[in-house]
């Protein structure tokens, strides 16, 4: 697949997609604390998913009836920049006319989940879940229970605008060894050491390089068998963003570029087996690991984390 560059505009819908998306994963961090379940937690990301897909709802329907009413107000002729089948709708425009367009815009706009029913077998919810030993790709069950000490990789991600938005973080559960905690801390480290070296010039290889240097100074080990990857139209596009590699190598960054970089790092050795769900992932030692991921455009002033609600153009 070829590189696919983002406009500024796309990036501003992207940016709300990630917005929409770190609302929910923050949601789901708060909540996850001893006795709850990572069934639970599936619940609330779909229920998140639901409101905002019809706050999406509820802006297309006002706009179209005001556009059908005749000379909409400006904050109306501005929503339609986004929405903007919207803008064919005058007053003689039939019923029907209206509801394909309405339909039309919020197939194209609405918030989904980017994990349900993905790849095969499919992906039977909306969130990751992965405690203690396992990497990524851990799904939610009833009978998983949070337990004080866990510490657990809640990975999410939607379409909102036909864009995606990937991000994913580790939480400490209630009282957590020196341990664990000093595992969490280092792979989110290494999350914002590779999104400082997410700067037009700068080469893939020159965030791997950074992750895994600053991992094994730690005593960890990063997972090499996954790795982030462009995000955008689809939730994976190219280039892959390995946790390892060589400074000054792979594909040059570009303004435009978006790509979610998500750092794995375990406490024992690298290696990795895959569990009879076809999906779960833990280290094959069953040692600690930890998961951190933004979703970030790459701008001529610098990282954007779109996933981040504090960050700004160039102020990651």
């Amino acid at each position: 697949m070829r590189i696919q560059l983002k406009s500024r505009e796309e990036i501003r819908l992207q940016r709300e997609s990630g917005l929409v998306a770190a609302s929910i994963l923050d949601d789901m961090c708060k909540a996850a604390k001893p006795g709850v379940s990572t069934w639970d937690l599936d619940r609330m990301a779909r229920a998140g998913i639901d409101k905002h897909a019809k706050a999406i709802e509820a802006k297309i329907y006002e706009c179209a009836r005001a556009f059908a009413r005749g000379k909409p107000p400006l904050e109306m002729v501005e929503l339609a920049k986004t929405f903007s089948g919207v803008r064919d709708i005058t007053p003689e425009t039939t019923t029907a006319k209206v509801d394909d367009i309405v339909r039309g815009e919020i197939d194209q706009h609405t918030v989904k989940s980017a994990f349900l029913n993905y790849a095969y077998p499919p992906y039977p919810a909306v969130v990751c879940t992965s405690i203690n030993e396992v990497i990524v790709h851990g799904i939610p069950r009833k009978n998983e229970v949070l337990r004080d000490g866990d510490v657990i990789g809640i990975d999410f991600g939607i379409f909102m605008h036909g864009l995606c938005a990937d991000t994913a973080r580790t939480v400490m559960i209630g009282n957590v060894s020196p341990a664990n905690r000093k595992l969490v801390e280092t792979t989110e480290k290494c999350l914002d050491v590779a999104i400082d070296l997410c700067r037009v010039g700068n080469r893939i290889g020159d965030l791997g390089a950074a992750v895994e240097k600053y991992a094994k100074t730690h005593g960890y080990s990063v997972v090499t068998k996954f790795v982030g990857h462009g995000t955008g139209r689809q939730m994976h596009e190219d280039p892959q963003v390995p946790n390892f590699g060589t400074a000054g190598s792979g594909k040059r960054l570009k303004s435009g570029l978006v790509i979610a970089v998500e750092p794995m790092v375990n406490a024992g050795a690298p290696d990795v087996e895959t569990l009879d769900d076809q999906w779960t992932a833990v280290t094959k030692d069953r040692s600690m690991s930890a998961h951190f991921e933004h979703t970030i455009a790459i701008l001529d002033e610098g990282p954007w984390v779109l996933t981040r609600p504090t960050s700004t153009p160039g102020n990651p």
